[in-house]
């Protein structure tokens, strides 16, 4: 454990639960996340007694709309629109920002700011089905862990009816391991995808440094 280590900051990517619970484990402290973006920095932080997020309601107005572009309430997953209350050079006014984010109920602490209850990703991350409905797909948890042999994996989708189950492996997976890892598959999505699986050498990062598990091309019926 590094020397005087009191917490773990990230920011920049989607925490899924397995690094919150390696850092318990692994170096017995907390992690801490930040919710902020280059266009206007801070939209909000972890609450210090919870694992949700408190907006920066004194910098900045965040809304969580549905499709019908009507606020969320605590449980419902919605398109996140900013306004920056400080940027007076260049104003953003609802600016959508590409993100979608889950509402919490108000903050058992106490604390007046609203709460995001977890941040989802983006648009290009959730699945589209067959029947021209996007949704989202969690891999925390799913079953490809216990699969000795994965040490990396994304799933990609570039038509609805097919997903492509990327993996970078120490050695091919056995039939059954195959098996497996294509059950984690629908139970990830809960829903009857046709799962290829394709070994590569490595899972490239996004231009921007980011690692994303789902990754979605198909597009949208019109």
């Amino acid at each position: 454990v590094p020397a005087g280590l009191r917490q773990v900051v990230t920011f920049g990517e989607v925490v899924a639960p397995e690094v919150r619970r390696d850092c318990a484990a692994v170096w017995g402290v907390p992690l801490a996340d930040i919710y902020s973006t280059q266009e206007v920095g801070f939209i909000a932080c972890q609450c210090p007694e919870h694992e949700h997020y408190l907006v920066q309601s004194e910098g900045i107005f965040v809304e969580i709309l549905d499709k019908a572009g009507q606020p969320c309430g605590p449980g419902e997953i919605g398109r996140v629109v900013v306004t920056p209350l400080h940027n007076f050079s260049m104003p953003l006014i609802r600016y959508e920002i590409g993100d979608y984010a889950e509402v919490g109920a108000p903050c058992e602490s106490g604390r007046g700011l609203p709460v995001l209850k977890r941040i989802l990703g983006r648009n290009r991350n959730m699945l589209l089905t067959p029947e021209g409905e996007r949704v989202w797909a969690s891999l925390t948890g799913a079953g490809l862990e216990p699969i000795e042999p994965i040490r990396q994996f994304q799933l990609y989708q570039n038509v609805p009816e097919r997903l492509e189950l990327r993996l970078v492996v120490t050695r091919p997976l056995t039939a059954e391991e195959e098996t497996q890892a294509q059950r984690a598959m629908v139970k990830a999505t809960g829903y009857d995808f046709d799962v290829d699986i394709v070994y590569r050498d490595e899972i490239p990062r996004t231009a921007g440094g980011k690692y994303e598990d789902v990754v979605s091309e198909a597009v949208d019926p019109a």
